[in-house]
């Protein structure tokens, strides 16, 4: 029996899942992983000492793992689309049963209900910024573009509302243009909110992601990352607007240096 501390993962997709379990792995932890099949990357194996694949709604498959395996730990990474649920319904015993007592089927509702389900069995959904400090995003400018004194106006007008909207609950993504607001983030998460943004608005919005005042850490963090970027080339926007300490930054300088690539500056505000 390993002597290493145990510590579970519930994967979704993109990179925040490996990032997670090369910070464990160094750390010492013994990872046992649930990963998300169709969402998940398949090099988590790897970095697993156990991994089950599951389908979304596999609530019964993910407690029953986590128990054969004594974790009583474990944390959340990675974007899981919880419009699937709506999609494609297919839900073990476990999860209907959770299901049909919802009051609240939005995605923060869903996770919270499989948190308190986690907790009934033994197990703590942590802060997904645990061992994640190296990933969090520090104030300052991150590109040698620049907001023009215009952009700023906007910038200020935006955040008080991406703030308010944030507070009611109402997506973490707003995007603006000229003191107007163009697009906010719902069900489609921001990449297409931000392309949405550029088909009704055109070019030069600017984009700005916040956490909600009663952000609920365990498995809702703001993400910046090369594909918000390639998102913004694609819908020509003039930048982007995150807060320090509140939104992981992923492959830093490959994200900062295709921003800089296609004029698009990076602003981080404590």
């Amino acid at each position: 029996m390993s002597s290493r501390p145990t510590l579970g993962l519930i994967a979704g997709s993109g990179e925040l899942p490996l990032y997670f379990a090369q910070a464990a792995k160094q750390k010492g932890y013994s990872l046992i992983t649930v990963a998300i099949r169709g969402a998940a990357t398949k090099r988590l194996t790897a970095l697993s000492d156990k991994i089950l694949w599951i389908s979304l709604g596999q609530l019964g498959s993910l407690l029953s793992f986590f128990k054969k395996n004594n974790v009583h730990r474990t944390v959340m990474q990675g974007k899981v689309e919880h419009s699937q649920v709506f999609k494609n319904p297919r839900m073990d015993l476990k999860m209907i049963s959770l299901w049909v007592r919802l009051k609240d089927r939005s995605g923060e509702g869903i996770l919270k209900a499989v948190a308190v389900e986690l907790q009934k069995n033994g197990v703590t959904l942590m802060d997904s910024r645990f061992l994640m400090g190296d990933k969090l995003a520090r104030p300052g400018w991150l590109t040698r573009t620049k907001a023009t004194a215009l952009d700023r106006e906007t910038i200020s007008y935006g955040f008080k509302k991406a703030r308010l909207l944030a507070k009611l609950g109402v997506g973490q993504t707003l995007v603006v243009k000229k003191k107007a607001v163009v697009a906010v983030e719902g069900m489609e998460g921001t990449d297409e909110t931000i392309r949405r943004a550029g088909i009704w608005a055109g070019k030069e919005t600017i984009v700005l992601k916040v956490a909600s005042p009663h952000q609920d850490w365990r498995f809702d963090v703001p993400t910046l990352g090369l594909k918000t970027i390639q998102s913004m080339i694609k819908a020509k926007a003039r930048g982007i607007v995150v807060e320090a300490g509140r939104t992981f930054l992923l492959t830093n300088e490959k994200t900062i240096r295709l921003a800089e690539k296609n004029g698009i500056f990076v602003l981080v505000v404590s």
